[in-house]
C-alpha cells in the first residue's frame, strides 16, 4: 500500500479531494435525521444498512444501522452508553481493544458506502467519538467535513423525555455534554453549524450556506425536482416542540453553562462569531467536566430510579389496557347471556 503524501490531505489528487464524507453530528432529537435526508436528497450517497423508520421518525433516520449498532458496542466496551452525559475516557484509544473496533471500522465503512466518493454518514453518539471517526474515515481515503446542528435544549429534552422516559434536568446535562465535546473535537475540521428551525423553513438557503462553509458542491443543487422533493420531505418532518430562545436563555432557573452555550452555538449557526468564543467553551467544558465526578454518582441514581419509575409505569399501562380488554369482553359475554336469556324466555 503506497504511503499517503504527508503535505496533502488524505483522498485529495491535485486540490481535489477524490471523496468525501460529510458527517452530520449533533445530539438526539436535534434534526440530525431530517439534515442527512435533506443532504441524501441533494446527491450524497447514503450507507447500505439503513435503519427503518417509526413513530419517532416517521420521514425515516437515514443512518446505518450496522454503524449505530457499532457504536453501542465501542461505548459499551468504554463502560460508556449513549445516554451517559459523562465524558468519554479518552484512555480507551489506547486500550487493547480499540484496535478490534479500528479493524472492524474499516470492514463496515467499506460494506456501506463502499467506492462512493461523496457520501454521508450520520448518528448522534458520533458527538461523543468524533475523534474515532474523524481518523478512521481519514483512514478510509476520504475527506472529512462536519456537520452540526443546534436546536434548543428544552425541545431536546422534552423529546428525550417523551421518547426515552429520560427526567428534562439529565436531558439538559446530555445535550451539554453532546455540544461541548463535538465542538472541541472538530475545531480543527471543517465545518458548519446550522440550526434545525432553519433547515425546516429555508432549506435552499441552507444548502447554499453549508455549500459555502464545507466547501462542496451538491451534485443535484440545481434542480427544480430536488428542491421540490427537498420541500416535500422536509414539510412531512414532525416538529413536536417550539420553545421560544429568548423565554429559555432569560430563564434563571438553568445553567448558565447551557443557556451561555446555546446563545454561542445559536450565534455561530448565523455565522456570528467571536474571538472569545472558543476561549468560553473551553472554561464551560473543564467547568463541566471537574464538576461531574462530584456529583456523577447522585445523578446516577436517580436516572436509574426515574428509568425504573418509567417501567412500572409501562408496566402498569399495559396492565390497565388488559384489564380494560378484559372488562369489555365481560360486558359482551353479559351482553350474549342476557340475549340467550331473552330466548329462552320466549321459547
Amino acid at each position: 500500500m503506497p504511503i499517503a503524501d504527508p503535505s496533502r490531505p488524505v483522498g485529495e489528487v491535485g486540490d481535489r479531494p477524490t471523496k468525501i464524507a460529510i458527517l452530520v453530528a449533533g445530539m438526539h432529537r436535534s434534526g440530525t435525521s431530517a439534515v442527512a435526508g435533506m443532504l441524501h436528497l441533494l446527491g450524497c450517497d447514503l450507507p447500505h444498512t439503513l435503519m427503518p423508520p417509526n413513530s419517532f421518525n416517521e420521514t425515516g433516520y437515514w443512518e446505518s444501522k450496522s454503524v449505530m449498532d457499532m457504536n453501542d458496542e465501542l461505548l459499551s466496551s468504554a463502560g460508556s452508553t449513549w445516554d451517559d452525559w459523562r465524558t468519554f475516557d479518552a484512555r480507551w484509544y489506547t486500550s487493547p481493544v480499540a484496535g478490534k473496533f479500528r479493524r472492524r471500522t474499516q470492514r463496515l465503512l467499506q460494506e456501506e458506502f463502499g467506492d462512493s466518493s461523496f457520501f454521508v454518514l450520520k448518528d448522534p453518539r458520533f458527538c461523543r467519538l468524533l475523534k474515532f471517526w474523524i481518523e478512521e474515515i481519514e483512514k478510509f481515503g476520504a475527506e472529512v467535513r462536519i456537520l452540526l446542528t443546534v436546536r434548543n435544549p428544552a425541545d431536546v429534552t422534552l423529546s428525550l423525555e417523551r421518547r426515552d422516559g429520560i427526567a428534562p434536568s439529565t436531558g439538559y446535562l446530555l445535550w451539554l455534554q453532546h455540544m461541548l465535546h463535538a465542538e472541541v473535537a472538530s475545531r480543527h475540521m471543517k465545518r458548519a453549524y446550522i440550526r434545525y428551525e432553519t433547515v425546516l423553513t429555508s432549506a435552499q438557503m441552507v444548502a447554499e450556506e453549508v455549500s459555502q462553509a464545507l466547501e462542496v458542491s451538491w451534485p443535484k443543487r440545481n434542480s427544480v425536482s430536488t428542491d421540490m422533493e427537498i420541500d416535500e420531505f422536509l414539510s412531512s418532518s414532525r416538529r413536536h416542540y417550539r420553545a421560544d430562545d429568548a423565554h429559555f436563555l432569560r430563564n434563571p432557573k438553568l445553567s448558565h453553562w447551557i443557556r451561555e452555550s446555546f446563545a454561542l452555538f445559536d450565534r455561530w449557526c448565523r455565522a456570528e462569531v467571536r474571538a472569545t468564543d472558543t476561549e468560553t467553551l473551553d472554561q464551560i467544558r473543564t467547568a463541566f467536566d471537574e464538576a461531574a465526578p462530584a456529583f456523577s454518582k447522585t445523578i446516577a441514581v436517580g436516572v436509574k430510579a426515574t428509568k425504573d419509575l418509567g417501567t412500572a409505569r409501562k408496566m402498569l399501562t399495559e396492565r390497565e389496557g388488559q384489564v380494560a380488554a378484559l372488562t369489555d369482553t365481560l360486558t359482551e359475554r353479559e351482553g350474549q347471556v342476557a340475549a340467550l336469556t331473552d330466548t329462552l324466555t320466549e321459547r
